[in-house]
């Protein structure tokens, strides 16, 4: 059969991402014999593509996946494929459908959603279709039936990831992905995770379905992706963007030292820190490691874990920062802003704690930019902290009306939105006055409002060089290294011409 798949990154804040969701279906739908055209929505006229697409390509099949910020998208899509055909069938899956099922089905023109893992289900509903039936017993899915819904079985997830062959590259431009990100490869090669944070959907997502959640595709395979990726594309950097990349402590090492053997590229990743020892930052170190991107998320220990539920302390916290930066390891730091029952008091524990952390140097990788992050909390359908926010009735946006991560949808009595929003701009301004007063007024400029408002103007394609350029003039340990590379190239025109 005929599938077009359709995703979006219009209403994120990171608008240089590949669709790794789409990458894996489309490769798997592809293997199962079926015919798949793509068309990855990353600028405002890309929708534009479309009708075209449709006329040309002819589906039988039109899917969307979507995460929750970007369910704006369902509507135009389905009403366009409608349009164009009547009777071509219109299917929901991504992480928003398996959270929040019934939703998409509020568009009309909705058929089904699929509520579970995609590859194996959506295959199976293609198979019934070729078979002449309706498909509406595939598993996984939810269908509209006599005015209602119908919810299917569900699938066991696919505990074996090295079953499934490697992702089609080519639903997005991923090259323009890693210039966007400034020579940065993103990859994954885990799916799920272990714990349940409050604040996340993987409780709910790990419900959806039965047998192993969090589980690692062999080193042997990953090492084979990034052999083809390093083939095909051009990059400087590699950041492991798995939720946790040490949660299986042997996967880890065994990765860590084949990596080390074949690849020479710098790279970070996304850790706990009761999910690094010393033995382990040793080997991330010895192999290339420049920085572990840790969630602090607050410095408070009731909001931190009563409410979020992460069962970290800050010793362990400072246990790890502090050997990490005696090998020459950074920490990169990712804290929350405005989360259920905080206050401005409560978010001055965050605060000291990134003092704590970053008092001796102001922190820059090329895969994550300046550290520390900050973000406004969003709560997300299917996480136990949206249930939360509902009840309390302190929800008071949707999807796509305000900017993801930093823009609050909610309005607390406790902590107002506009004074959420207020810390968030001058969060990294608050870290560093004390030791780099300067750096600490250029960041007061560069997180405004103004001058964030610039980036989201600048082409994909160059967004990332020019954020690299800006941060890395701004940050100490680095900045004469790149106003000593800008006078060469200067200099280099100047004798030129």
């Amino acid at each position: 059969m005929r599938v077009l798949l359709v995703s979006s990154n219009l209403y994120s804040q990171f608008p240089a991402v590949f669709p790794n969701a789409l990458g894996s279906l489309s490769a798997y739908l592809q293997r199962c014999g079926h015919e798949v055209a793509s068309l990855h929505m990353a600028r405002k006229g890309d929708r534009r593509r479309l009708p075209g697409l449709l006329q040309v390509f002819a589906p039988d099949i039109v899917g969307i996946s979507v995460m929750t910020c970007e369910t704006p998208i369902i509507g135009p899509v389905a009403r366009e494929a409608k349009a164009w055909n009547p009777k071509v069938t219109v299917l929901v899956g991504g992480i928003h459908a398996i959270v929040s099922p019934e939703s998409p089905f509020d568009v009309p023109e909705v058929d089904g959603v699929c509520a579970g893992e995609g590859e194996l289900a959506f295959a199976e509903y293609l198979r019934l279709r070729e078979a002449g039936e309706d498909g509406t017993s595939a598993p996984n899915f939810v269908f509209r039936k006599d005015g209602g819904l119908q919810r299917n079985a569900s699938l066991p997830f696919i505990e074996n990831l090295n079953e499934l062959p490697p992702m089609d590259r080519s639903v997005a431009d991923l090259q323009e992905v890693i210039d966007g990100n400034n020579g940065v490869l993103n990859v994954i090669f885990s799916r799920g995770c272990p714990w349940n944070c409050s604040f996340c959907s993987n409780r709910h997502i790990r419900a959806a379905g039965s047998g192993k959640y969090a589980r690692v595709m062999g080193v042997e395979e990953s090492m084979a992706e990034l052999q083809r990726l390093a083939d095909n594309y051009r990059f400087k950097h590699v950041l492991f963007r798995d939720d946790t990349f040490t949660w299986n402590r042997e996967w880890a090492i065994a990765f860590i030292r084949e990596y080390a053997r074949r690849f020479d590229f710098p790279f970070d990743i996304f850790a706990r820190v009761d999910c690094l020892d010393e033995e382990l930052m040793d080997e991330l170190a010895a192999a290339g490691c420049g920085h572990i991107f840790l969630g602090l998320d607050s410095g408070n220990d009731f909001i931190r874990n009563e409410v979020l539920n992460k069962e970290q302390s800050n010793e362990d916290l400072f246990r790890v920062t502090d050997y990490m930066k005696s090998i020459g390891i950074r920490p990169m730091i990712s804290n929350i802003v405005g989360l259920p029952h905080e206050t401005p008091e409560m978010f001055e524990d965050t605060l000291a704690i990134n003092r704590r952390i970053h008092s001796d140097m102001v922190v820059f990788s090329p895969t994550c930019g300046a550290c520390p992050k900050i973000w406004v909390f969003t709560p997300w359908p299917g996480s136990d902290l949206y249930g939360v926010c509902d009840t309390q009735g302190w929800i008071q946006a949707g999807p796509g009306t305000r900017k993801v991560y930093r823009e609050s949808v909610l309005e607390m009595p406790g902590f107002p939105r506009r004074e959420i929003e207020r810390r968030f701009r001058t969060f990294r301004y608050q870290v560093y006055k004390e030791n780099f007063p300067l750096q600490a007024l250029l960041f007061l400029v560069y997180d405004s409002a103004p001058f964030q408002a610039f980036f989201e103007r600048i082409p994909l394609g160059v967004i990332g060089g020019v954020r690299d350029g800006i941060l890395t003039a701004m940050v100490g340990e680095r900045r004469r290294a790149f106003l000593g590379s800008v006078k060469e190239r200067l200099l280099g025109r100047a004798s030129a011409g």
